[in-house]
């Protein structure tokens, strides 16, 4: 009789680890399912960052087209990082060889050196009214629009390009559906989010 009550409450512990095991992996599952539904906003959402700003350049870019005296093109100036530049040493009249190639080797250990390089062949053509307008009225123009503003490439973001030529828009997709539209003529930025 008690190797019965010991075997039924071996039993019991199993089933109670069994239930205790199927609880957790439900769990997961609920879990790993709403996160794999909301994997699809990602490409929205990093539409959504680019579209905050795009609005920042466009207003940066305006500024220096009012100050500049109204060009109908400008050079935008976008630092690069780069991870070792030789930095430019202003020869001091007061130091003397050795430490000066001491200060130059101690910069070439730092490997967390940083130089910032300015761009310049980035010059984009500006409409009457002060906004980036593109230099072919077709896809390519657009998608070398964003890379001249926001210097990074559509392709290695993921998002699709179209030109609506009757309306002189630029339209940016997301894998998600989602849009940013620049209205060339008026500079009218327009984010639209999918519902997914």
């Amino acid at each position: 009789m008690l190797s019965q009550q010991k075997a039924d409450d071996d039993l019991i512990k199993v089933y109670g680890r069994v239930i205790a095991i199927v609880v957790v992996l439900v769990l997961l599952s609920i879990v790993g399912i709403r996160s794999f539904n909301s994997t699809s906003n990602i490409g929205g959402r990093g539409l959504e960052f680019e579209h905050n700003r795009f609005l920042n350049v466009l207003a940066m870019v305006r500024s220096q087209w009012l100050a500049s005296g109204r060009p109908q093109r400008m050079q935008l100036s976008w630092h690069n990082k780069v991870p070792y530049v030789a930095p430019s040493k202003v020869a001091d009249d007061n130091l003397d060889s050795d430490s000066q190639a001491d200060t130059i080797r101690n910069d070439k250990i730092n490997d967390d050196f940083d130089a910032d390089l300015v761009g310049t062949d980035n010059w984009v053509s500006l409409s009457n009214q002060g906004w980036p307008i593109i230099d072919t009225n077709d896809v390519q123009g657009c998608a070398q629009l964003w890379a001249q503003l926001l210097a990074n490439n559509v392709q290695e973001l993921n998002i699709a390009v179209d030109y609506q030529s009757d309306d002189h828009v630029c339209r940016y997709y997301s894998n998600n559906k989602a849009s940013l539209s620049y209205q060339l003529q008026t500079g009218r930025v327009i984010f639209l989010m999918s519902d997914r």
